[in-house]
């Protein structure tokens, strides 16, 4: 048997589309956030659609506003998530697959950006939202647990 990564068999891993509710915990102190860590330790590359990052910025800065972050934290936050090499996808180039999704499923057109780049990639989604996850599973997108 050969090991994973010889020159012999070069490790395959599967893009995972990440969504904003990861993104908060990796840099938010949370006590679930195992799961969401065990990501950024994988080979596999991380697809986002690029207003993630906007919605993860907004949930630091409203721990902020509850006094449960810093300035400062908030900001290193921002730093490390631009900094993780995220593969980002335009919002516009999804918007009309997830507003197709939207209708569909009836979901905010938000997370179907995330559904929508999945089901362009074939890849599953990472989420801690049981909603998204839950549409995820009607169309037949992955979740990745």
């Amino acid at each position: 048997m050969r090991e994973r990564g010889s020159r012999y068999t070069p490790a395959i891993s599967e893009p995972i589309v990440v969504d904003a509710s990861i993104a908060f915990l990796w840099f938010a102190n949370e006590p679930d956030r195992s799961r969401a860590d065990e990501l950024l330790e994988s080979e596999s590359t991380l697809l986002a659609p690029d207003l993630m990052a906007v919605e993860a910025a907004n949930a630091w800065w409203k721990k902020l506003r509850r006094h449960e972050m810093e300035r400062a934290d908030v900001e290193q936050a921002i730093t490390n998530l631009l900094a993780l090499g995220i593969a980002w996808t335009p919002s516009a180039m999804l918007l009309p697959s997830a507003a197709r999704l939207a209708v569909e499923l009836g979901h905010p057109v938000y997370d179907c950006l995330y559904l929508a780049l999945a089901v362009s990639h074939a890849a599953p989604i990472a989420t801690a939202d049981k909603r998204l996850q839950q549409a995820a599973g009607r169309i037949g997108v992955r979740v990745k647990t």
